[in-house]
């Protein structure tokens, strides 16, 4: 990642162009070179680790490869489906946006607000989300081999309360600071009812990335592959059918039935694995009340809008504040009520 930020910085800053061609070529050259890079040092860092591993019989190292071979080939050819798809539907999508309108430039245009300017800052926070789910593939895998069921329904229950606690929390801000995250970030405030519609599924996506994750440590990664798979079969149909009666409207609706389609899916296959318990109530429910009275409390107090960077972060600092008081004060008071009611008892 770092490779393909700073090679698309120098492409963009050494050799400035005004074609959008040569751009998106930029762009496209510095993926590839990152991804080269990343190849040959993860094939770096399996040549020294294979040399660290010593008395391994041809026999064992031949059982290693089925092993190996036996989710890899799999979820290869699964990869290539989905791409496939997924490229159908990104092509499909304009084509289906220009039958509505008529208008090609408007349907790109539309299709550019929401795809390349709103999910990026939906997905931004998701980077701390993210980086919490690769870390938990392996700890998943161990817990599967071991057999230790209590400890991995410890760490989902653990893990969808944080997740459930931050996502609600970015919903109220972009709820809360809709025009102001838009004109901080674009100048821009054409994609703010856009992200006052998607903001409410910020909390299906966030889970899911865990809930993927979570599986594909319980080698369950077919599964989710196949998932996925349904999941764009079923967009890629409703594109071609909703989108060019409704228009933009009806995209921004696939998206919502795409993201609580996978994510229940997702959620089922969990279940089915590690039967966890989870109090919705206590860490959806709630939370959401509570992330509402803090909206409801700024936009009594704070009724205009301003667009100065360090009074909009100041803002969404004491936004969070609040919200975490009255997180913090609600579980105070869930505690004490229930060490009340086992003391009676």
């Amino acid at each position: 990642m770092t490779i393909q930020v700073a090679l698309t910085c120098f492409f963009l800053y050494a050799m400035p162009s005004s074609d959008l061609n040569v751009v998106c070529t930029y762009l496209m050259l510095a993926s590839a070179v990152s991804s080269l890079f990343e190849f040959i040092f993860t094939y770096i860092l399996y040549l020294l680790d294979r040399r660290k591993i010593s008395g391994i019989s041809s026999n064992s190292s031949n059982n290693f490869l089925k092993k190996i071979l036996r989710i890899a080939f799999p979820v290869a050819i699964t990869s290539y489906i989905r791409s496939g798809l997924s490229t159908l539907k990104q092509l499909l999508i304009p084509f289906s946006l220009e039958r509505h309108s008529s208008n090609c430039d408007e349907a790109l245009s539309q299709y550019g607000l929401i795809n390349g300017m709103t999910m990026p800052i939906i997905m931004f926070p998701c980077i701390i989300i993210t980086s919490c789910a690769n870390l938990l593939i392996p700890e998943f895998a161990r817990y599967n081999i071991k057999k230790d069921f209590k400890r991995m329904n410890q760490v989902i229950v653990f893990i969808f309360k944080f997740t459930a606690f931050f996502s609600i929390c970015v919903i109220g801000i972009f709820l809360t600071f809709t025009e102001e995250i838009c004109y901080l970030v674009y100048n821009n405030l054409e994609i703010s009812e856009f992200l006052l519609i998607l903001s409410p599924l910020i909390i299906l996506i966030y889970l899911d990335k865990i809930i993927d994750a979570m599986l594909r440590g319980l080698d369950k990664q077919v599964g989710v592959m196949f998932c996925n798979i349904f999941d764009l079969f079923m967009t890629i149909v409703l594109i071609y059918t909703l989108v060019p009666i409704y228009g933009i409207y009806g995209y921004l609706a696939i998206i919502a039935i795409s993201e609580i389609l996978n994510f229940t899916i997702s959620l089922i296959q969990l279940y089915k694995v590690t039967k966890f318990k989870f109090d919705y109530i206590s860490y959806v429910i709630v939370p959401t009340l509570l992330v509402f009275a803090t909206k409801f409390l700024f936009d009594s107090i704070d009724n205009y809008i301003e667009y100065d960077t360090g009074f909009v972060v100041f803002k969404i600092l004491i936004f969070v504040a609040i919200y975490v008081v009255l997180l913090a004060s609600f579980n105070i008071f869930k505690f004490i009520r229930n060490k009340r009611i086992v003391v009676f008892k």
